[in-house]
């Protein structure tokens, strides 16, 4: 299966926020990978989170959703969005979903792949991100029995999707509190290949104990960061 991958694009209608995020300039860039994605034949694009960014007042926000919607939809290739703690920031993730058109992950299988896809926008005491409530260095994985359930139900090679960081090797602030154990179930079950997530803006890739971690580099603050991969 051949998909396009781009990350943290963050885009609102700014020029900048901090020293490097050019927040505006992710619209063309968005526009730039999905033409890659479709001349390359792509079955599936995936964001890894962060597709927006806070933009006061909430109604702009809106507007700037509605326009990555119609962008991304005006391309023929099926897109599935991860919410990230910027998203999950400005929206809510009923909300996030419905202005999107959909967009939502849901897992894979086919025969010999099966693509799982985390959500990560939890704080540590349990409590899921609300819109104008979270902490980009405060996040968790739930539900860690249901995660050993859909792994032992997979029965090709497995291929993991997130925002947030399970990589050992990114700073910890960037990690899951619980990023080990989600680790040590990913090992355990034999099948996981690489670990696709995003958050970390300057990118990474490591193979630790047998599992490949991609973290792809923002699209907002770097050139050419989307990836088209063939797995």
């Amino acid at each position: 299966m051949k998909i396009g991958l781009y990350a943290d694009p963050h885009y609102a209608d700014r020029e900048f926020t901090g020293d490097r995020r050019r927040n505006r300039a992710s619209l063309q860039k968005i526009k730039d990978a999905y033409a890659e994605f479709v001349s390359a034949g792509c079955e599936l694009a995936i964001c890894l989170g962060d597709l927006a960014d806070s933009d006061k007042p909430h109604e702009k926000e809106l507007n700037n959703l509605k326009l990555l919607a119609e962008t991304i939809h005006s391309y023929p290739v099926p897109t599935f969005c991860i919410t990230g703690n910027h998203d999950s920031f400005a929206y809510g993730a009923e909300e996030f979903y419905r202005v999107l058109g959909g967009c939502e992950p849901r897992d894979i299988h086919t025969p010999g792949l099966d693509l799982l896809f985390l959500d990560a926008c939890y704080f540590k005491s349990g409590k899921r991100y609300e819109r104008g409530d979270t902490d980009w260095c405060d996040t968790f994985l739930p539900d860690i029995k249901g995660l050993e359930k859909r792994l032992a139900e997979c029965t090709g090679r497995v291929y993991i999707f997130m925002h947030q960081n399970i990589d050992p090797q990114v700073p910890e602030v960037l990690r899951l509190f619980n990023d080990a154990e989600v680790r040590d179930i990913l090992e355990k079950s034999g099948k996981v290949k690489a670990v696709y997530q995003g958050h970390h803006h300057p990118g990474h890739r490591t193979v630790w104990n047998g599992i490949e971690y991609i973290s792809l580099p923002a699209m907002c603050e770097y050139e050419n960061a989307s990836e088209i991969i063939d797995i």
